[in-house]
């Protein structure tokens, strides 16, 4: 059940008897608001072993409940520039199932879901630019250095260096910054390129495999850059919408393409790592996600924001509303005293 248990609140009508609720206070900028579930009517109020069995029982509902609340606050306070009210409502529902599943486990059991997150996530953001290790074999390499049969070194090196990568983001606690980018693109291409590692490219003949879209001309990638990073924070600090803010930084990081080499990994880190700061739960790139990736790159460079948005909303939406849900009704169980953490009910990101 919740860490903290939900207190009883008495609500007495002008006739009959008082009213009993299980009540969770959320708040979010400084509004409040309750979560409420009706448990008990009577003169007296309900024993406290039948409460706490109430708080056991309800404890799924309540903190779903509470999500939704927040999610309300948080979605009535943003200005938003192209997200749609509705996708706004899910999104916000979405960060808020996220930090309760987070707040609900135990530090065993959030750091083994993290790990199953890394092992999908750098699965997925390596085979969407044509990495062919399996999730399995991505996992084995991650966790226990054994390398896969038949892959050639760089895939193998593509995959190995996220796990300084990852300890680098973990261990970072600043904003994004031009030196943030050029240490995860050194990080990120470690023994494959190592000219070029961690250095903005100085030639304009590239592009984005897939997508026929200029990118910005050497001479000027680092004023762009350093532009569109003082764009998004400003942004938020103006109560633009975090989520739309990440995902409209991603494409113009993806325009700027600052790299010869490695610009996809480095902005889907840069912009999971926004997210994360906000705490909303991390996307996962797959590599059957390339078609509509593209296609939300395409739809910003035609100037239809509101469209490139709508496709990572639709994406994190799909990828976490049912999963955290089911999450949730595992991490609001008691944990049984029997030496044995529950670190299997963890197993969906």
């Amino acid at each position: 059940m919740a860490k903290r248990p939900y207190r009883v609140e008495q609500v007495r009508p002008k006739k009959g008897k008082p009213a009993y609720y299980l009540v969770k206070d959320v708040s979010f900028k400084g509004k409040k608001r309750k979560a409420k579930k009706y448990i008990w009517r009577s003169d007296t109020p309900p024993p406290a072993e039948l409460i706490e069995e109430y708080r056991q029982k309800y404890a799924y509902d309540m903190e779903i409940k509470a999500a939704r609340k927040r999610a309300e606050l948080s979605s009535s306070f943003y200005d938003i520039e192209y997200i749609n009210r509705n996708y706004l409502k899910s999104v916000e529902d979405i960060r808020y199932l996220y930090q309760a599943v987070a707040d609900l486990l135990t530090a065993n059991e959030l750091e083994e879901y993290e790990k199953k997150f890394e092992m999908y996530y750098v699965h997925g953001t390596t085979s969407i630019e044509g990495n062919t290790l399996s999730a399995d074999e991505t996992y084995n390499l991650l966790q226990y250095d054994i390398l896969p049969k038949e892959k050639t070194l760089r895939e193998v090196n593509e995959v190995q260096n996220f796990g300084n990568v990852i300890k680098y983001r973990n261990s970072y606690r600043g904003k994004v910054t031009m030196d943030f980018i050029r240490n995860l693109h050194a990080l990120i291409m470690h023994n494959i390129d190592h000219e070029s590692a961690g250095t903005f490219r100085r030639s304009d003949y590239i592009g984005i495999v897939g997508c026929d879209l200029r990118v910005t001309p050497a001479i000027v990638i680092e004023n762009e850059l350093e532009e569109a990073i003082n764009t998004y924070y400003k942004k938020i600090e103006d109560g633009r919408h975090p989520f739309e803010q990440a995902a409209i930084f991603h494409y113009k990081f993806e325009m700027i393409h600052p790299f010869t080499d490695g610009n996809g990994r480095i902005g889907r880190e840069i912009f999971n790592y926004m997210l994360m700061r906000e705490g909303y739960p991390r996307l996962l790139f797959m590599g059957k996600d390339r078609p509509k990736y593209i296609d939300a790159l395409k739809l910003g460079n035609e100037e239809d924001r509101a469209a490139m948005v709508e496709i990572f909303a639709n994406i994190i939406i799909k990828q976490r509303s049912g999963v955290l849900r089911e999450n949730l009704k595992n991490a609001v169980k008691p944990i049984e005293k029997t030496g044995q953490l529950r670190l299997t009910d963890f197993v969906n990101v």
